[in-house]
C-alpha cells in the first residue's frame, strides 16, 4: 500500500491527482525535477540503462509527464497502462503530491538556482504562441531577463516555487529508494553517475555500456536529434535542448542580485543543502 499523499497541487499546469489513476508496478522509476536540471537528458540515459536503445518516435511517449493538465487524462492513463516494465514516468511535483511506493525508484534531481533561473528563461521564451494546442497563452514571464528573474528567485513564478519543490525531497534524501543527483555531476563526471544511476535502479553496467550511453545522451546527440526529446507542438523547432552549459548568469547577475540568491538560498534551505545546490558535494 502506498504512503497517502499529504497534498495535492493543482495549477495552470499540473495536477496531482492524475497520478491517482496510476495502476501501480513494482518496477516503476519516477523521475523528478523541480524544472530545468537535466529531467530529459536523464530520461535518456535511464531509458538507455534499462532499454539499450532509444528507438521512439519522442521520449515523451515512452516517459511522460503524469501530472501534466493539457492532455485527456484518459488518454494518458492509456498510454502509461501500455508502456512495458519498467516504466519511466517524469513529474514535476513535490515528494508530498506523489504517491509513494517503497518498491518504486525515485530519482530527483537539482541544478544550482543560478544556472535553472537562466535556463527557465530561455524555455520560456521559446513556446509557441498555441503550445499543447490552447486557445489561451499562459504567462512566461517578462522578456527582460533582470526583471524575470527578480520575480522567480523570490517566487518561481512564472512557474512553480523552486525552494520548497528541492526541500520537499531533501528531507526524505535517505530513504532507501530515492536517489538525488546533481547536474553539475551529470554534465561533468557522467561516467560516474551513469554507474551510480545503474546500480541504484540494479541495472547491469559495464564500460562499453557506458561508453554507448555517454554518446547517445551526450548534447551533441540530443541536439541533433531534437525531435525525439522535443515535446511536438509546444516549443519552437530546434530550441527545447538549448545551452546544457552552466555559469551563464556570471554575465548576466548584478552583485546585488548575486546578493540576494545568497540570502534567498540561506533562508529557504539548510546550510548542507544550499551548499549542495551550489557546489554538487553532498
Amino acid at each position: 500500500m502506498p504512503s497517502p499523499k499529504k497534498i495535492v497541487v493543482q495549477d495552470f499546469m499540473r495536477d496531482s491527482t492524475i497520478w491517482d489513476s496510476v495502476k501501480p508496478r513494482s518496477t516503476d522509476i519516477i523521475i523528478a525535477s523541480c524544472y530545468k536540471s537535466g529531467t530529459t537528458l536523464t530520461q535518456q540515459i535511464v531509458n538507455l540503462l534499462v532499454n539499450g536503445n532509444d528507438n521512439f518516435e519522442s521520449i515523451h511517449h515512452i516517459s511522460p509527464w503524469v501530472e501534466l493538465r493539457f492532455q485527456s487524462s484518459e488518454t494518458e492513463t492509456g498510454l502509461i497502462d501500455s508502456l512495458p516494465s519498467p516504466r519511466i514516468l517524469k513529474t514535476h511535483l513535490e515528494f508530498e503530491a506523489l504517491p509513494y511506493y517503497q518498491e518504486w525508484k525515485y530519482i530527483y534531481l537539482v541544478r544550482d538556482g543560478r544556472d535553472v533561473g537562466v535556463s527557465l528563461y530561455n524555455h520560456c521564451q521559446t513556446y509557441l504562441n498555441n503550445a499543447y494546442n490552447l486557445s489561451i497563452t499562459f504567462d512566461n514571464g517578462s522578456d527582460d531577463f533582470l526583471e524575470f528573474w527578480d520575480l522567480w528567485v523570490e517566487t518561481g513564478k512564472p512557474r512553480w516555487p523552486f525552494w520548497e519543490n528541492i526541500n520537499s525531497w531533501w528531507q526524505v534524501r535517505n530513504l532507501s529508494n530515492i536517489l538525488l543527483v546533481h547536474y553539475e555531476n551529470l554534465i561533468n563526471r557522467k561516467s560516474e553517475e551513469i554507474i551510480r544511476i545503474a546500480k541504484f535502479l540494479n541495472q547491469e553496467i559495464n564500460s562499453s555500456k557506458v561508453e554507448m550511453i555517454c554518446q547517445f545522451s551526450s548534447f551533441e546527440y540530443m541536439k541533433e536529434n531534437w525531435h525525439k526529446f522535443q515535446p511536438p507542438g509546444v516549443f519552437k523547432p530546434q530550441s527545447f535542448i538549448n545551452k546544457g552549459t552552466n555559469k551563464r548568469w556570471r554575465n548576466l547577475l548584478t552583485p546585488v542580485q548575486l546578493q540576494r540568491y545568497e540570502i534567498i538560498i540561506s533562508q529557504k534551505l539548510e546550510a548542507e543543502c544550499a551548499n549542495w545546490i551550489k557546489n554538487g558535494i553532498l
